[in-house]
């Protein structure tokens, strides 16, 4: 089932009340929370989407895989495709990248993806120019990119 209409309800509270704030939605396999930075009737910008879920509580570094999978076939429609770049054994976790970075004059931007075992999945946009550390972006989607998001993450933990 789809929790975009709860998105949406959401989207339009925070944006009524001050343009930005904590979007937090609850759903049968856990949380979906965004630290929404701008709204407005378009669209949203976002530091950190994540699902929170104990579905991932016991999770193995397989069963993280093959959720990581599920995510890169499905969110084809970001500024770039993701891809793995690590599968930490120790810290039972994965984490995809934007394959390829944008690469613009002065800084290379990319998503990441993290999926944990305890019960995570988050995205967030980072940029980093050249001899600096990188630090998180602001990620600009509409609306409805916001809500499919929310969908294929709760998709891929089902």
């Amino acid at each position: 089932m789809s929790i975009q209409s709860d998105i949406e309800r959401e989207l339009k509270r925070i944006q009524a009340v001050s343009g930005r704030g904590l979007l937090q939605v609850d759903c049968e396999v856990g949380r979906v929370e965004a630290d929404l930075v701008a709204v407005d009737g378009i669209g949203c910008s976002f530091q950190t989407l994540g699902l929170s879920t104990s579905k991932l509580a016991g999770a193995g570094l397989d069963e993280l895989k093959e959720i990581s999978q599920k995510l890169t076939e499905k969110l084809t429609y970001l500024l770039e495709p993701i891809g793995l770049v690590e599968a930490d054994a120790d810290r039972c976790s994965i984490q995809l990248r934007s394959s390829p970075p944008q690469k613009g004059e002065d800084a290379t931007s990319y998503y990441e993806l993290m999926v944990r075992r305890g019960g995570d999945i988050t995205l967030s946009r980072y940029s980093k120019r050249s001899g600096q550390l990188r630090q998180i972006v602001p990620a600009n989607v509409t609306r409805e990119v916001l809500g499919r998001l929310a969908d294929d993450f709760i998709g891929a933990v089902e």
